[in-house]
C-alpha cells in the first residue's frame, strides 16, 4: 500500500510545474572555461512562462516568425521567442530570447 501511495505520489509532482529560476556563472582562465549551473525551484509558487529566468521545455514558448532558427552565444544554443501579456484592457507584446541549458529552455532576456 505504500508503494502505491509512493507512485501516486510522484505521478502527482511529474504533472505540476514549478516555478524555477537558473542562474550561471562561466568563468575563463587562459584555455580553460568552468561553467556551474544552479537550477532553484519553488513549486509553491505561480510560474510566468515569458518571466526572465523561467525554465521549461520548448513546446511552452512560442516562436518568433523572422527569426526561427537558433543561434549561439557563449557556447549555448538560443532562440527568439515572442510573448504578450495582459495589461489592464492592452495587450502588450513582447519578444525575448531563451537559451537551452540541459532539457530545458531557460529565458534570458524580454522586451
Amino acid at each position: 500500500m505504500l508503494l502505491i501511495k509512493l507512485l501516486m505520489l510522484l505521478l502527482v509532482v511529474n504533472t505540476t510545474h514549478a516555478k524555477c529560476v537558473v542562474e550561471q556563472e562561466t568563468i575563463k582562465l587562459g584555455n580553460n572555461i568552468t561553467q556551474q549551473i544552479i537550477e532553484t525551484c519553488n513549486d509553491s509558487q505561480k510560474f510566468n512562462v515569458g518571466e526572465i529566468g523561467f525554465s521549461g521545455k520548448l513546446e511552452r514558448f512560442k516562436s518568433h516568425p523572422d527569426f526561427l532558427g537558433s543561434f549561439m552565444h557563449n557556447v549555448t544554443t538560443c532562440k527568439w521567442f515572442l510573448d504578450n501579456e495582459l495589461k489592464g484592457n492592452s495587450l502588450i507584446d513582447y519578444q525575448g530570447i531563451i537559451c537551452k541549458v540541459r532539457d530545458n529552455w531557460i529565458v534570458v532576456d524580454k522586451f
